[in-house]
C-alpha cells in the first residue's frame, strides 16, 4: 500500500489514526455523562476547501471533537501523503441557540521546517488564520442551512467573508450535498467577489456495524470565479 507507507504519510499520522478510535472506544461511556465524542480519519484524493486546492495530491484528515450539552470542542487535521501543499493543524469551539450555531476557528498551516511557529500568534508574521462561523440551519423542516465566515485575524489581511449556501437530498441510502458559496468581501479565496465554491457531493455508505461506519465521498467542485473544476474522491471512517 503505497499511501500508508510513504515517507510523507509516516508514523505519526497512523498514531493520530489510532488515538482517534481509541477515543471511540471511550464514547459510550461518556455518553452516559453527557459528553459525545465524535471521530473521523478520512482521504481524500486531493484537499479543496471552498472552491480552493490546498493540496496537489491525496491527503489525510482525522478529525476528533467532544460535545457536552450545546458546546463543542473540536480538533481537525490534514496532512499530505504525496505531492505539494502544506499540513494542517484546526481548532475549534462552537456553541448552539437552537437553528443557531456560532463558531470559532484557528486554522494553522505548517510545513517541516515552520513547525514549531504553532505558538505565534503575532499579527505581523503569524501563520495562523481565525474565522468566526454563524449557521442557520432549517432543521427538522427542510434540509437547509446557510453560514457566512468572517476571517477577522491571520495570514487574510482583507478580511474575507465567504457565504455558503447548503441543500441536501436523500437518496435511498446516500445523500447529495449541494452547494453554494460566495465570496462577499476580501481576496483570499479569489482576487474578487463571487461564486468561488459550486459543489455537488455524494455520499455513499459502503459498510455499517454497530460502532463504525465507512462511506465512499465523490465531489465535483467548480470555483467560476477562479475557472477551475474539480473533481475529488474520499473514503471517510467515523464512530457511531
Amino acid at each position: 500500500m503505497h499511501l500508508l507507507y510513504s515517507d510523507k504519510f509516516n508514523k505519526s499520522h497512523l498514531t493520530i489514526l489510532f488515538l482517534l478510535f481509541s477515543f471511540c472506544s471511550l464514547a459510550q461511556s461518556k455518553q452516559e455523562s453527557g459528553i459525545t465524542i465524535s471521530a473521523n480519519a478520512d482521504i481524500y484524493s486531493r484537499y479543496i476547501w471552498r472552491g480552493s486546492a490546498l493540496s496537489s495530491g491525496p491527503v489525510f484528515q482525522p478529525g476528533l471533537s467532544a460535545s457536552y450539552k450545546d458546546f463543542t470542542l473540536g480538533y481537525y487535521g490534514s496532512y499530505k501523503i504525496a505531492g505539494t501543499g502544506d499540513n494542517e493543524i484546526n481548532l475549534f469551539i462552537s456553541k448552539s441557540f437552537g437553528p443557531l450555531t456560532l463558531e470559532i476557528w484557528d486554522y494553522w498551516s505548517y510545513d517541516n521546517f515552520n513547525i514549531r511557529e504553532i505558538k505565534n500568534y503575532n499579527r505581523a508574521t503569524t501563520s495562523h488564520l481565525l474565522e468566526g462561523i454563524v449557521t442557520l440551519s432549517a432543521g427538522e423542516f427542510a434540509p437547509l442551512s446557510l453560514s457566512a465566515g468572517w476571517l477577522f485575524y491571520g495570514t487574510d489581511a482583507t478580511n474575507s467573508i465567504y457565504i455558503e449556501l447548503q441543500y441536501a437530498i436523500p437518496v435511498k441510502r446516500s445523500e447529495v450535498v449541494f452547494t453554494a458559496g460566495y465570496q462577499a468581501n476580501g481576496t483570499y479565496y479569489s482576487d474578487r467577489r463571487g461564486f468561488v465554491n459550486l459543489s455537488a457531493t455524494y455520499n455513499q455508505p459502503l459498510a455499517v456495524s454497530e460502532k463504525v461506519s465507512l462511506d465512499l465521498i465523490l465531489s465535483l467542485t467548480a470555483n467560476p470565479a477562479e475557472k477551475r473544476v474539480f473533481f475529488t474522491a474520499g473514503i471517510s471512517i467515523y464512530n457511531n
